[in-house]
């Protein structure tokens, strides 16, 4: 949620999912220009989440990972799905804003 406000101070319009299913099923509604995944979430993953998402069609939305994990295979995994940023927590908030900003700007 601090991230969600964050996000909508710096101009963003946010949606938010609290589990895998709801995030997936928000992306196939909303289309959204991007979306920020948190790898560990309840009812499934965010690399779940993103291999859905890339079934839904030809322009998808770039995606951005964050994780409290410091496991190398989660990085791994996210370039794999080819996140547009990867991001482990803690982290600098003005990064991962500078890093929404140039996905969406590409």
């Amino acid at each position: 949620m601090v991230l969600a406000i964050r996000l909508k101070s710096a101009g963003y319009a946010v949606s938010t999912a609290t589990d895998a299913r709801s995030g997936l099923d928000a992306a196939i509604k909303e289309q959204p220009d991007a979306v920020l995944l948190d790898v560990s979430m309840p009812g499934g993953d965010g690399f779940s989440v993103a291999e859905g998402i890339q079934k839904l069609g030809p322009k998808l939305p770039p995606i951005i990972f964050l994780t409290a994990s410091k496991r190398p295979e989660f990085r791994k995994r996210a370039n794999e799905l080819g996140a547009a940023g990867f991001f482990e927590k803690p982290f600098d908030a003005s990064e991962l804003l500078a890093a929404v900003q140039a996905t969406l700007s590409n």
